[in-house]
């Protein structure tokens, strides 16, 4: 069986002008051996770069099972790459660098003696599908920005009303001292009130 192995590993950023580094080849540790695959390293946590796979792939109506760390797709087909069924395995390896949350995404692709185009042509779209993702990985952390701005919002929100309802239980305990207080003071009126008839008896 023939098989094809790329690795995206997402890399530091080093300007505006590019969104990440060019995919490019390395190795990453499966089923116990290590096998050749392409890299591209993004400067975003795992989970953006996770969500953004899946939702690229899921764009591709493609299914996939979790293992061990590694999400694959087997017996699918991405056109950009081949037109051949093959089994895709991705994983993800967070890094940092100087300060800086990274991940590195791996893709292996494994098929048998159909596949259409040489190992060469298949690297090479490869790189270009695991470049590609970079404007959904992009998207992702604009997602995931959004949903943690509002998680924020939710608890100062609830943090506020928390404030207004301890102030409403002290407006209403205030209320109620004052109520206290001129009953006190009609029942004080009203034993000195007795007292002064019996002083002037």
């Amino acid at each position: 069986m023939k098989k094809f192995s790329l690795i995206l590993a997402l890399l530091t950023l080093t300007g505006t002008v590019s969104f990440a580094q060019k995919a490019f080849e390395g190795k990453i540790r499966y089923k116990k051996l290590d096998q050749p695959a392409l890299a591209v390293e993004y400067d975003y946590p795992v989970a953006v770069v996770e969500n953004a796979l899946k939702a690229k792939m899921a764009d591709l109506q493609l299914k996939y099972t979790a293992a061990k760390g590694f999400i694959s797709y087997n017996n699918s087909s991405i056109p950009s790459i081949t037109r051949s069924v093959l089994d895709y395995t991705f994983k993800t390896m967070p890094s940092a660098k100087n300060g800086k949350e990274k991940t590195t995404l791996y893709m292996i692709m494994e098929g048998g003696n159909n596949v259409v185009g040489d190992a060469a042509t298949l690297a090479t779209n490869g790189k270009t599908f695991l470049e590609s993702l970079a404007p959904d990985v992009k998207r992702s952390d604009a997602i995931f920005q959004i949903k943690k701005q509002e998680d924020v919002l939710v608890t100062e929100e609830q943090k506020l009303q928390s404030l207004k309802d301890a102030y409403k239980e002290l407006e209403e305990k205030m209320q109620k001292n004052l109520d206290q207080q001129q009953k006190q003071s009609r029942i004080i009126a009203s034993q000195k009130s007795v007292l002064d008839d019996l002083k002037g008896n």
